[in-house]
């Protein structure tokens, strides 16, 4: 039976779910100005406030799934 780090496959877990929140929470930012750019075509304005509202909605779901502190490790930094 191979032997499992159960921690790094934790910290793996956390990364993922971060990485998860960070895109979904982009996408929510990127439909409200959508919608707020189609405020007169009402149709427009409601297909982005669903998709806006869905998005944060994933991303308060990933968001439950790790701690406050960061995992992630900041790119070109020599870490």
């Amino acid at each position: 039976m191979p032997y499992h780090d159960f921690q790094n496959q934790y910290v793996y877990n956390e990364r993922y779910y971060q990485q998860r929140f960070l895109e979904h929470a982009a996408f929510s930012e990127h439909h409200a100005r959508l919608k707020a750019a189609n405020a007169g075509n009402f149709q427009e304005y409601y297909k982005y406030a669903e998709l806006e509202y869905f998005h944060k909605s994933r991303a308060l779901h990933y968001k439950g799934f790790f701690k406050a502190e960061s995992t992630l490790k900041p790119q070109g930094m020599g870490f």
